[in-house]
C-alpha cells in the first residue's frame, strides 16, 4: 500500500510504501511498462516518445491496489501496486548487498 505519492523534481515519482521502504521510479520506466494492447503491440516503436508524452498530468490511487496515470498525450495506464513496487531499483530491490563498500 502507498503511504505517500510525489513528485521528484519533472521526471519521477517519489513514494513511500506502509512498509517504510522509499522509491523513485522515473516516469518514463512507469510508461514504457504500460500493459495496454496499444502499448504491447506497439513494441520497440513505443520507446520512441516526445518528452511531453512521459508527464503525468493525473495520477490517482484506485481502491489501495492499483495506480492510475493519465499522461500529457492523453495515453492512460493502469498498473497493479504490486507491479509499480516491482520498478524499484534502489540498491536493496537491485540486490546489492547491505555494505557494498567495506565489504560486512
Amino acid at each position: 500500500m502507498i503511504e505517500k505519492l510525489f513528485a521528484v523534481g519533472r521526471y519521477a515519482f517519489g513514494i513511500n510504501w506502509d512498509d517504510g521502504h522509499e522509491s523513485i521510479i522515473p516516469h518514463r520506466v512507469v510508461r514504457s511498462v504500460c500493459p495496454c494492447d496499444a502499448c504491447t503491440a506497439a513494441g520497440a516503436e513505443a520507446a520512441v516518445r516526445s518528452p511531453t508524452a512521459e508527464q503525468p498530468v493525473v495520477v490517482e490511487i484506485l481502491g489501495g491496489q492499483s495506480a492510475f496515470v493519465r499522461w500529457a498525450d492523453g495515453h492512460e495506464t493502469v498498473l497493479l501496486l504490486s507491479e509499480l513496487r516491482a520498478l524499484c531499483r534502489c540498491a536493496r530491490c537491485a540486490g546489492e548487498p547491505d555494505y557494498p563498500i567495506s565489504g560486512r
